[in-house]
């Protein structure tokens, strides 16, 4: 075929491969360092599979009974008695044991050995779960495996395309999808399983090109890895696998026997453990299909977990794929990516809770990254392809359209990795968990969260009594920015917080707040708090000890309405961990204990004692 004038002739193959060696280790450090900066880090699913890291190489055992983990009141949840509140780790008879699958725990092992060695550890030396240590190797691996993944997806790009369209598409793969806003910001399932794809897709790819030699033990491992740190990725397993059946028969059995040989092995592990053929997790009857039309729309379109809204440059991918079809190489490849992304949409839709509980965007997508990266790179190759100079004002015009896609991917995920708001969307002014409808939501979508206000609350329960804001009754006055309640107190978490409340009849009085805020001497001096009431300033304060204090704000009448909303703007809110003095990444302001409206008809000020 005659190659369009967008392509670029490359160099000798030597010269070429130290080319794409240096570029390779440039994209490498460049994605390195975005992850690792990116301040966000997801550890729900994932909490204590570093513990099991450290558990495997100190005591060789798969049970966390070695640890000082508190006996819980067994918990039902999940098809199996759990440790409590604490879901991640299941009950075995007496023995505790890591719930989720155990192949990111094994597969981390090195590097939680040389992390070991400086000193990172998720352990304390009383023997407890350190989860700051966790957090820090979670991180850490994370970002180093997704920067990993996007020099492969550039090496795999280099099997069919020119360098900068190679470097363009892998690093748009690596920042405009969920490599970003989910598989870097913690070892979800999804992390490992995803680098460990990606380089199984290359192997098939370069193949199928005839540029390397098929290493079916090879393949085979890799996708017993994909399967033992996920079993969704069973659907790309079988996928592969009849491939190389139908295509690569002469491979087939090595890779088939290899294939069994670890199935063996998993289930040796289940009996010897669990008493059963395959552990808990890896059990079908964790899928219900009870929502599955409700469950297939949302991962799509949803404005807080669909596909299509967190990653719109798949439209462009769509349009490339059916323009330029005929034109595209490797057809079966297409099928079977386009297989298997069908298949995976339509066992997610059976998961329950289907939303994937706390997390960003579309979480339960983040194993398609590498299938629709092949399609890009295959569609691509189709584009560059076309002949004719009539057409390349058509691809120019495409092209442009892609990039506005791209750049909004990028945004969409980087709010992920970078904005804490977003994270904390899962909890305020509603959890997700107990209002999966705010998943549907447009007003609240949670890319937008902390550039926009969530919708006022239905309510604003009246003010009266005095409200002590560290107990669960008084989650009705909390709107936005703040966070859990603590007993006796409750922290605002973010730049601005505000308070909702009624009042039965609009007269002055005075707003009485006991209050402290976060301070650190020497790092963090002091909170500047500016209060306002219904958009209309009111009093500025400057706060410098954590210790609570009662203060009193009159309010005129005319200020106050039938529904009040307080904001309090907190310019100097920080998290303890970019402090250096603690792993909470909450941005703290100040601790609001208690607070209530006194009516009196005094004049407007504002009184400290």
């Amino acid at each position: 075929m005659k190659q369009s004038s967008l392509t670029i002739h490359d160099a000798p193959l030597s010269s070429r491969n130290n080319v794409d060696a240096f570029i390779a280790g440039g994209i490498f450090i460049l994605a390195y360092l975005v992850f690792s900066l990116s301040p966000i880090h997801q550890l729900t699913d994932s909490n204590y599979s570093m513990l099991l890291s450290e558990n495997l190489l100190h005591h060789r055992s798969f049970q966390l009974d070695h640890y000082a983990i508190p006996r819980l009141t067994p918990t039902w949840h999940d098809n199996n008695f759990k440790n409590g509140a604490m879901y991640q780790i299941e009950l075995i008879g007496p023995h505790l044991y890591y719930y989720f699958p155990p192949g990111s725990s094994i597969l981390s092992i090195p590097y939680v050995a040389w992390m070991n060695l400086f000193g990172v550890t998720a352990t304390n030396l009383d023997n407890s779960y350190n989860p700051e240590g966790e957090t820090r190797i979670q991180a850490g691996l994370a970002a180093l495996l997704m920067a990993g993944l996007a020099t492969v997806f550039f090496f795999t790009a280099r099997l069919l395309l020119p360098l900068r369209w190679s470097i363009v598409i892998s690093l748009g793969a690596a920042f405009g999808t969920q490599l970003w806003s989910t598989a870097s910001r913690a070892l979800w399932t999804d992390t490992w399983a995803i680098f460990l794809l990606g380089i199984g897709i290359y192997v098939v790819l370069a193949n199928a090109l005839c540029r390397r030699k098929l290493n079916p033990v090879l393949l085979a491992s890799l996708l017993a890895c994909v399967y033992l740190v996920r079993p969704t990725n069973s659907i790309a397993v079988v996928a592969i696998s009849l491939y190389v059946f139908l295509f690569r028969r002469d491979q087939f059995l090595a890779l088939a026997g290899t294939g069994f040989f670890w199935v063996g092995t998993l289930i040796g592990y289940s009996f010897y453990h669990f008493h059963q053929l395959l552990p808990n997790y890896f059990l079908p009857g964790r899928l219900s299909f009870s929502s599955f039309w409700t469950a297939f729309t949302g991962n799509l379109i949803s404005p807080s977990r669909g596909l299509l809204v967190y990653v719109p440059v798949l439209f462009f991918i769509g349009f490339l794929l059916v323009r330029y079809r005929k034109a595209a190489p490797q057809p079966r490849l297409i099928l079977l990516a386009l297989t298997v992304i069908c298949l995976h949409l339509i066992i997610i839709a059976g998961f329950t809770p289907w939303n994937g509980g706390f997390s960003y965007g579309p979480r339960y997508t983040t194993g398609l990254v590498p299938w629709f990266f092949l399609l890009t790179i295959l569609s691509f190759r189709g584009l560059l392809e076309t002949p004719g100079a009539k057409q390349q004002w058509r691809i120019r015009t495409t092209l442009s359209a892609g990039v506005v896609l791209l750049v909004l991917s990028i945004f969409l995920n980087a709010r992920g990795a970078i904005s804490y708001e977003t994270w904390m969307w899962n909890i305020w002014p509603t959890s997700v968990d107990k209002v999966p409808a705010k998943i549907w939501d447009w007003r609240q979508p949670q890319f937008l969260a902390g550039l926009v206000r969530p919708p006022e609350p239905a309510t604003f329960p009246y003010l009266g009594e005095r409200v002590k804001f560290g107990v669960p009754e008084s989650d009705a006055y909390a709107w936005y920015g703040w966070s859990w309640g603590e007993g006796s107190f409750r922290w605002s978490d973010g730049k601005e917080a505000a308070l909702v409340f009624g009042l039965a009849k609009r007269e002055e009085g005075n707003l009485v707040m006991r209050l402290g805020a976060f301070v650190v001497p020497g790092k963090l001096n002091q909170q500047n708090l500016e209060v306002y009431i219904n958009d209309k300033p009111i009093q500025k304060l400057v706060l410098t000890e954590e210790a609570s204090k009662e203060y009193s704000v009159n309010l005129a009448g005319d200020l106050l309405h039938d529904k009040n909303i307080l904001v309090f703007k907190l310019p100097n809110a920080t998290s303890p961990q970019s402090l250096g003095v603690g792993s909470d990444q909450r941005r703290l302001g100040i601790r609001l204990e208690s607070f209530e409206f006194r009516p009196q008809n005094v004049r407007y000020a504002l009184a400290c004692r």
